[in-house]
């Protein structure tokens, strides 16, 4: 019968951890005003570029301008009659009773002026980092309540990307550690980035370690929010005999393989043979123990063999034999 074989063959595999994360901004928040107020001015546009201190958008002011102009008349008022009493003072014409009061005064009418001054800016809205803008939510002449999501602002490079590793893992994973970053939306590229930060605990409802890594995006390919898959290396390449998934023949006792020793070109005979594996990756499978590199074995068409049978072999429609297959779009 016909069978087709492969050849195993060694390779250097780094020993690493496959985890989901989720992108996160490196600065991101919705601001909203802390006041209500109706929309007087907006000095942005939808997705535009902000530095930090830019103002974005301006409530109509209503008698705030002219009670901070009264409140800084009578401050300066209040300064003058304190420096005129103290020097009375001094002369013994009067009082410290008067003094004190004075001083008083002008504490109390400085601090109604920079209340006043704190609400006129509360009705200014600036951009606490320098990112970029999302959509705009808000038009001139809408009255807004305070915590309104006026516009989001994002800073994202670097970005980081946060992940839960099992307690089982939880020593393998430290500060400083290399981290692949793969999208769904940028298929076959892979984003290197480092782990920055793990929290100093496992969370007791899932026993998991929650951890951070930060990611260079200067070109803003990622975006908060995404699914991105992880892969954490945490030791150093190591020598592996592989051999694809395919050739495996699954039993309760253990797993086999066919191996082919040749009596001449593509003519042998096949001994099943027990197999101890390691990790999988992809199409291909490390064996621990049981096979070694350079072995001819059976990965398509060992179903129907028996130990001891004669064979001839082909290589056509050989089976996937790559550590990190992509799905076609068809």
């Amino acid at each position: 019968m016909t069978v087709i074989a492969t050849v195993s063959r060694q390779v250097s595999w780094r020993p690493h951890l496959h985890f989901v994360g989720t992108l996160r901004a490196h600065w991101g928040t919705a601001l909203s005003f802390q006041t209500d107020g109706l929309v007087s001015r907006i000095d942005f546009h939808s997705g535009q570029r902000v530095n930090a201190g830019t103002a974005l958008a301006q409530l109509q002011l209503n008698d705030e301008p002219g009670l901070l102009a009264k409140y800084s008349a009578q401050a300066d008022l209040d300064l003058i009659n304190l420096s005129r009493d103290t020097a009375q003072f001094e002369a013994h014409a009067v009082s410290r009773a008067i003094v004190d009061h004075d001083r008083l005064t002008l504490a109390a009418d400085r601090a109604q002026r920079d209340a006043e001054q704190a609400l006129i800016s509360m009705k200014s809205l600036r951009a606490p980092f320098s990112g970029r803008l999302g959509i705009r939510r808000i038009d001139p002449g809408q009255y807004l309540k305070a915590g309104s999501e006026v516009v989001t602002l994002q800073a994202i490079d670097p970005i980081y990307i946060d992940f839960y590793v099992p307690q089982r893992f939880s020593e393998l994973v430290h500060v400083g550690a290399t981290v692949d970053v793969s999208l769904d939306s940028a298929p076959g590229h892979v984003f290197q980035g480092q782990v920055t930060a793990t929290t100093p605990a496992i969370d007791s409802a899932s026993r998991t370690l929650m951890v951070r890594a930060t990611l260079p995006n200067a070109d803003e390919r990622l975006l908060p929010g995404g699914f991105a898959g992880i892969d954490l290396a945490y030791d150093a390449a190591r020598p592996a005999v592989v051999i694809p998934q395919a050739a495996l023949i699954y039993h309760p006792y253990g797993n086999t393989v066919f191996v082919v020793t040749y009596d001449q070109p593509g003519r042998g005979v096949v001994r099943e043979r027990l197999v101890v594996t390691g990790e999988a990756r992809g199409d291909l499978i490390a064996i621990a123990s049981g096979l070694r590199a350079g072995e001819a074995i059976v990965s398509a068409g060992q179903m129907k063999l028996r130990d001891k049978a004669v064979v001839m072999t082909s290589d056509v429609g050989r089976p996937g034999e790559d550590a990190a297959p992509s799905v076609p779009e068809e």
